[in-house]
């Protein structure tokens, strides 16, 4: 009987001709703070939905909004993965960062208030998007990828 690859064996591997490496947890951090979108993953009635959306970090912590009544906020969050990447089309090269974590919604008026404040991109759905989500990663992994030296 065939064996399973172990869930980081793609992760962990690169083409034959690009080099991959670790990125340090500190560093992946500063990375997810140049960009302004990436895409949250979850699972719904059986399936693994992944959405677009707008993000900004505070203390290690990715904050998002969404519809009150929409998918997002209909839906059991406790095991979200939210992924952001960086592509150089011309030196084929890039990084990808993957947060895992529970994501909850943002209840404290303090930190609304914060949130509230914080220069951010518009949301990219159409709608009312006055629903704040906190993912607080429990696992932090970065992989940057580039040609072999």
């Amino acid at each position: 009987m065939p064996t399973t690859p172990n869930q980081d064996t793609y992760w962990e591997s690169a083409g034959a001709s690009r080099a991959s490496h670790v990125i340090p947890t500190s560093e992946c951090w500063a990375l997810v703070t140049t960009q302004s979108a990436g895409r949250l993953g979850f699972f719904r009635e059986g399936l693994l939905d992944i959405f677009p959306v707008n993000y900004l970090v505070i203390d290690e912590h990715l904050y998002f909004r969404t519809s009150v009544d929409g998918t997002i906020a209909t839906s059991h969050l406790e095991h979200a993965a939210f992924q952001i990447d960086h592509v150089d089309k011309e030196a084929r090269s890039g990084w990808t960062i993957l947060l895992n974590g529970p994501a909850t919604r943002v209840e404290d008026p303090t930190l609304l208030t914060t949130l509230w404040g914080k220069a951010v991109d518009e949301p990219w759905a159409p709608g009312q998007r006055d629903l704040f989500f906190d993912l607080a990663p429990t696992l932090v992994r970065g992989r940057r990828i580039g040609a072999a030296h």
